[in-house]
């Protein structure tokens, strides 16, 4: 059995719906601050938590957004992962597309969920990528070619 598979792994728009509403609910938490819906807190002390939600709230989908990455993984048959991560915005343009890409290896810290995966992987230049792997972000045959792939490597990884 062979466990090479090839994937073209777009950002995924559930995830980016569930962190719009995550920050919506901060942001929203900010407001009941500022309107002193809750507790008997002073004017400063409220205005400073509800602008911190407001901030983070914004912070936070701003760095979504921005990291919205479509990467090109390949595990081989031996195990060897190539990452290929290139921009969405880059790809719609015809004839400028920038790649950067490399040999990774799948850290400790992975997660196989049945409906979710969470690859840490270190890239040849020391960093380390986490990419999340939702079933709207690559097709179902592929999503579960990469469970089995990345829990092989995960379990021979552990050998060495």
């Amino acid at each position: 059995m062979s466990i090479a598979v090839s994937a073209d792994i777009k950002p995924s728009r559930l995830l980016l719906i569930t962190m719009a509403a995550a920050a919506i609910v901060v942001a929203l938490i900010g407001v009941i601050f500022a309107f002193a819906l809750v507790g008997q807190l002073s004017f400063v002390f409220r205005m400073s938590l509800a602008g911190a939600c407001v901030v983070a709230a914004i912070l936070a989908f701003w760095l979504v957004l921005r990291s919205r990455t479509a990467v090109w993984l390949h595990i081989s048959g031996t195990g060897q992962i190539r990452l290929v991560e290139h921009h969405v915005a880059v790809r719609a343009k015809p004839g400028s597309q920038v790649m950067n890409g490399g040999l990774a290896q799948l850290l400790a810290g992975s997660t196989v969920w049945p409906n979710l995966l969470l690859l840490r992987l270190r890239l040849e230049n020391g960093r380390t990528r986490t990419i999340p792997i939702l079933p709207d972000s690559v097709p179902r045959e592929t999503f579960r070619a990469l469970q089995v792939a990345c829990r092989w490597v995960a379990s021979h990884n552990n050998d060495a």
